[in-house]
């Protein structure tokens, strides 16, 4: 069941277990009053960044000597301030009890801190979602958050009691910064991919519950990733196989597809070097764009193609292009794309092309099918009900 919120790195969680180990619990309640005490309000904020600073002006006595032992004793990398989540998670969990007045670790508490991957972290990754999203992850390439968003807030549905849309959006953002931190997952730009560090873990979850309805979603899930695979070689090869012409229509319907306006094939026998126009929607201004399409698939994009196309610009009252081949591009060509004082020209190779093409469903029809899953929950809550 999903329930903390503000999910924190594992790795500050074990930092801060380590520190308050031993420390009069009255002594870590107290500071922790202290600073949420003075947290400020929307209207009248506080700024916590640096430690160094707060520490000493705000905290006195045991409250600023406490503070002062998780800043320094965790090399400066956890701020005090910022350990919410760490203690949701820690007393959520019972990993650190209090024993006549002192906080100890608990034997689940020695594990987690302890081992990089033990039944403990394991049965928190599968309880608060992490392993869903692991698993979401491996059925695709990769993803952004609003390709993970539908499946993992119908998962919320029946492992949480999360409501609002922007609650579940954070949710997924802060275990997805876990992950990273772990190195099971790869941030790529905006988007999200699962390393073979992840794939292993997942894997290792799946062969101690072979038998659980976790561990047959993930094998599902990885035949729909092969799959899915599979169909990519399969369009680019396709691809491969168009005449010139049949490439650059499948250009145009995509470029109407992701929202240009006045899209034109141009002449084969006048093109000038740029097959296909089109205007752009660039914040409030629209652009006229040129875009020249390279099916050829032997050889990488060189610069002199790039120059072509930046001088051919001026011809069609043009202030950007784009190049789009199956290929990809030489070094030379890249360092000259957003060349400074330059206009600006996108390169698009041939695994972006296969991206966008799915993304939009140009070539391509997108399947889906639903299968169901008893929620044991809900039979668990149903007994509890019902006893006398």
């Amino acid at each position: 069941m999903i329930k903390i919120p503000l999910y924190p790195t594992y790795t500050m969680t074990i930092q801060l277990l380590k520190i308050i180990d031993g420390m009069p619990v009255q002594d870590f309640k107290t500071m922790w009053t202290t600073v949420w005490d003075l947290r400020g309000t929307p209207q009248n904020t506080v700024d916590w960044k640096n430690p160094d600073e707060w520490i000493g002006e705000r905290l006195s006595g045991i409250e600023k000597e406490i503070a002062l032992k998780i800043w320094k004793e965790s090399n400066k990398t956890l701020n005090p301030r910022w350990t919410r989540g760490s203690q949701f998670l820690i007393n959520a969990y019972k990993l650190i009890e209090d024993n006549k007045g002192i906080y100890q670790l608990t034997e689940k508490g020695k594990v987690f801190i302890n081992n990089k991957e033990n039944l403990v972290t394991k049965d928190i990754d599968i309880k608060e979602g992490l392993v869903q999203i692991l698993v979401q992850l491996s059925s695709i390439q990769e993803g952004k958050r609003a390709d993970l968003i539908d499946d993992w807030e119908n998962y919320t549905i029946n492992n949480s009691n999360l409501k609002k849309e922007s609650v579940i959006k954070d949710y997924l953002r802060r275990r997805l910064v876990n992950l990273i931190d772990r190195k099971y997952v790869k941030k790529n730009g905006n988007a999200y991919l699962i390393t073979e560090l992840g794939k292993l873990y997942l894997d290792s979850i799946e062969l101690e519950e072979e038998n659980s309805i976790l561990s047959k979603e993930t094998k599902l899930s990885r035949k729909v990733e092969s799959f899915t695979i599979e169909q990519r070689n399969f369009l680019k090869e396709y691809l491969k196989q168009t005449k010139p012409y049949q490439f650059e229509h499948i250009v145009k319907d995509l470029l109407y597809a992701m929202g240009y306006e006045d899209v034109e094939v141009t002449s084969p026998t006048n093109d000038k070097g740029v097959d296909v126009t089109g205007i752009s929607q660039n914040g409030i201004t629209t652009v006229k764009e040129v875009i020249q399409v390279k099916r050829n698939t032997t050889s990488n994009v060189i610069r002199p193609v790039l120059d072509s196309l930046r001088g051919s610009l001026h011809r069609f009252d043009a202030f950007q292009g784009t190049i789009i081949t199956l290929s990809d591009f030489a070094k030379g060509a890249k360092d000259a794309a957003f060349e400074k004082g330059a206009a600006p020209i996108t390169l698009i190779n041939g695994e972006k092309l296969i991206d966008l093409l799915l993304k939009y469903k140009i070539g391509v029809s997108k399947k889906s099918f639903e299968y169901y899953v008893v929620d044991t929950e809900y039979f668990n809550e149903e007994n509890e009900d019902n006893v006398e």
